[in-house]
């Protein structure tokens, strides 16, 4: 389609006027073609000011469905996950997703983690792997297969391996990375709602509004997941929080269940913001280490704790978050999250690197 058939539908937008799922389909489709990134801008901005729906949600879900190259792995459904979000938090802590993917993955569950770079923090998951010599830009589907069968965990991006996606991956590093223009668009959204590998039934996702909770546990429901939980940290944080409460929408193929947490009901202290902060770049990747190497015992330790616990929760290995919990502490005191680690940076990274880091780091 010609990239001035989104002209009308940008207008339509900027009247306030929503779009169906299938305009929002057809409307990212063409605004994904956008060499230069005007009409793309423009119409991510429009959407940004109206406000998006559950059913353009689920069109630009839609379109990434229909454009990015799938995965298959044969691997059962009920023991695998991705745990990320959105981004886009009004407080930045800690890398908290990607440390607690490695500890699930240390309880044998295939974890397809996507990443991406920071954008609106120090640091995003695909900084934190770039440390030790893993570069998301150049994963390809075969190494994600491989890399879930050989080693438990791989991270990944599909907008860089599907090519109908590339120039929409270089418009986003470009604009977002490179050039710094922090500003949360749809692709907060969704961007990692849709994960490439097909097995993938079961989710937890992090959201940066409480707003969004049941939109997107709706549009989890419509895209044939079995099982899982959009929340958000009523302080601000897409993440199971240690600071208060945390609004958790459960989902099932067909039901809704929403409540709210306090850390205290996972047996975790309540923390304040200063003690989970992200400083920088440098010191988020000191705290990754430390969390995976059961080094850190504090307030750190016992976020990342709880959202490995949701994970567990998701996949039925345990009865209740609290039990999750527990589970998690388990893993990381026997050292199998930090093996993970070690194994993936042996297969596809630099050992030299980690090393490194271990040396100068890790006390």
């Amino acid at each position: 389609m010609p990239l001035q058939d989104i002209v009308p539908i940008i207008r339509k937008i900027m009247s306030k006027r929503n779009l169906t799922s299938e305009e929002a389909k057809n409307a990212m489709k063409i605004a994904l073609q956008d060499k230069d990134g005007y009409y793309y801008l423009s119409f991510l901005t429009a959407m940004v000011t109206k406000g998006e729906t559950s059913d353009e949600l689920f069109g630009f879900y839609q379109a990434m469905n229909e454009t990015a190259t799938k995965i298959k792995t044969e691997i059962d459904s009920k023991n695998l996950i991705d745990l990320s979000g959105t981004g886009g938090a009004k407080l930045k802590i800690i890398n908290v997703s990607t440390a607690a993917s490695f500890v699930v993955a240390g309880s044998g569950v295939k974890v397809a983690k996507q990443a991406y770079f920071g954008v609106t923090s120090p640091t995003g998951s695909a900084d934190v792997f770039s440390e030790f010599g893993i570069d998301v830009k150049q994963i390809n589907p075969k190494q994600v297969i491989d890399g879930l069968k050989k080693v438990g965990i791989i991270p990944s991006y599909y907008q860089y391996f599907s090519p109908k996606l590339e120039n929409r991956a270089r418009l986003a590093h470009k604009l977002f990375v490179e050039q710094g223009l922090r500003f949360r668009t749809p692709f907060h959204l969704i961007a990692f709602a849709f994960n490439p590998v097909e097995e993938i039934k079961r989710r937890v996702y992090g959201i940066f509004d409480e707003k969004f909770l049941q939109i997107l546990a709706e549009l989890f429901q419509k895209a044939g997941y079995e099982r899982g939980m959009t929340f958000y940290g009523l302080d601000g944080i897409c993440e199971i929080s240690n600071l208060g409460p945390t609004k958790i929408i459960e989902f099932s193929k067909r039901n809704l269940e929403d409540y709210t947490i306090q850390p205290e009901d996972l047996g975790i202290k309540k923390a304040s913001f200063e003690d989970i902060k992200a400083v920088s770049r440098e010191q988020n990747i000191v705290d990754f280490l430390k969390i995976l190497y059961n080094k850190e015992k504090g307030p750190k330790k016992d976020i990342v704790l709880a959202n490995a616990a949701a994970a567990f929760y998701v996949l039925e290995k345990v009865k209740s978050l609290k039990d999750g919990v527990e589970l998690a502490k388990k893993i990381l005191e026997e050292d199998k999250a930090s093996k993970k680690l070690e194994e993936l940076t042996d297969f596809m990274g630099d050992m030299n690197k980690l090393n490194s880091w271990k040396k100068n780091l890790i006390k």
